[in-house]
């Protein structure tokens, strides 16, 4: 009896605490998606109601008018900037991979007798930098990165995190594997390629989003690099228009002598959500490597 009380006490114990975690995890959840939702709300919502009313989740006075200027004439090049975007992310990321994942096997080969100076050299970058201006330089002058697409993905095809990341990864594959492979002539190349790739799916599919994330947010080496505008990536094409409708409106303002509603603030909201949204489709897919990525590519040493 003695026992099947206690059974009952820990059954109602654990009933109570998942009811707990689960409550805690959906007021975190609500926090989370509350701005999302309050930025496409806004953006559907009429500038002078936002005036008035203040942001609302759901618009009081529903307007298209944002997306109409984002899409129609200060957008013209939006969709020219939206291949540039995803031409960048999709051949940055490819490209990372393949940088990081091959710098990352190079550092788990024991016969490498030159890994430990690359591992310092792959490490005091993330403590000490040389400064904008050396990096600007070496970039323009030297690399010759300057209006070529080359320029929106050379600069970040690395990351040191994200190759001691798969590094560790790699350091979880048992070594039997790669000496079975020896035994049966197969080379560095080959081990790579067929034994250690295909194993790392986990930690390529983690570090490929942090890549890509990087990749589809930047608008800093095009404020660097890029002069022509149809080059401009989505992130940096959005925030000249952006600044442009801000100057059309003080100007406005200026010579009229009084206000007039120009949808600066729902513009704003559009922008956000012309701009996240293919991130967030393409979230969910890699949502269930990210947790066990970042777990075994942390414990491992």
């Amino acid at each position: 009896m003695m026992e099947k009380r206690k059974k009952i006490k820990r059954c109602t114990s654990d009933r109570v605490l998942t009811t707990v975690f689960y409550a805690v995890a959906g007021v975190f959840a609500i926090a989370c998606l509350y701005p999302l939702l309050l930025a496409i709300g806004t953006s559907f919502t009429d500038e002078a109601s936002i005036t008035v009313n203040g942001y609302n989740v759901i618009p009081r006075e529903f307007s298209l008018e944002a997306y109409q200027m984002i899409f129609g004439s200060l957008g013209k090049n939006l969709f020219n900037a939206y291949c540039v975007t995803i031409g960048v992310t999709v051949c940055g990321t490819i490209l990372s991979i393949l940088v990081s994942s091959s710098f990352a096997y190079v550092l788990t080969v024991r016969e490498f007798k030159p890994r430990g100076a690359l591992n310092m050299f792959l490490y005091i970058p993330m403590i000490f930098s040389a400064g904008l201006l050396p990096w600007y330089i070496m970039c323009t002058k030297y690399y010759h990165l300057t209006n070529n697409f080359l320029a929106l993905v050379l600069p970040c095809c690395i990351n040191a995190f994200n190759v001691f990341l798969l590094r560790n990864f790699f350091k979880s594959i048992p070594e039997e594997l790669a000496e079975a492979a020896k035994i049966d002539g197969a080379n560095y190349l080959r081990i790579f390629s067929v034994i250690y790739f295909p194993l790392a799916k986990v930690g390529l599919v983690t570090v490929g989003l942090f890549y890509a994330l990087s990749y589809w947010n930047d608008y800093y080496l095009s404020l660097m690099f890029i002069s022509k505008q149809n080059m401009y990536p989505l992130q940096y094409y959005l925030y000249n228009m952006l600044s442009n409708v801000q100057f059309m409106a003080n100007q406005a303002n200026a010579s009229l002598g009084y206000n007039i509603n120009i949808p600066l603030e729902t513009t704003k909201m559009a922008t956000i959500c012309v701009t996240i949204g293919p991130i967030i489709l393409l979230y969910p897919f890699a949502q269930k490597y990210i947790t066990k990525g970042v777990i075994v590519g942390a414990v491992k040493g």
